[in-house]
C-alpha cells in the first residue's frame, strides 16, 4: 500500500462547498479569488491522496510523514508544500 500524501490544497466555504485547486501549484488564495465573495472566510483545508479532506493540522502530519516537507510547524500551508514538492 502507498504512503499517504498530501496532494492539493482546498477551501471548505461556508456553506459546505469544497473547492478543490486544480493542482498543486494553485495557492488557497488562488482558489478563493476564483470562487469570489462567497468563499470570504472558507476553511483553508487539504486534498489527500485518498481523496479526504483534511485540516491544515492534519495535512502538516501528513506531509512530513511522507517526506514532503520537512518542517511544517502546527500548519501547512500550500506554499510550503510547494516549496517542499520542488526539491
Amino acid at each position: 500500500m502507498s504512503k499517504l500524501k498530501v496532494v492539493k490544497p482546498a477551501i471548505v466555504e461556508k456553506s459546505g462547498k469544497v473547492v478543490k485547486a486544480k493542482s498543486v501549484k494553485e495557492s488557497h488564495a488562488d482558489i478563493i479569488k476564483k470562487e469570489g465573495k462567497k468563499a470570504k472566510g472558507a476553511k483553508h483545508d487539504f486534498v489527500l491522496s485518498d481523496k479526504e479532506i483534511v485540516s491544515r493540522e492534519k495535512a502538516a502530519k501528513v506531509a512530513k510523514a511522507a517526506g514532503e516537507v520537512k518542517n511544517p510547524g502546527k500548519k501547512l500551508h500550500s506554499h510550503e508544500l510547494r516549496k517542499g514538492l520542488k526539491k
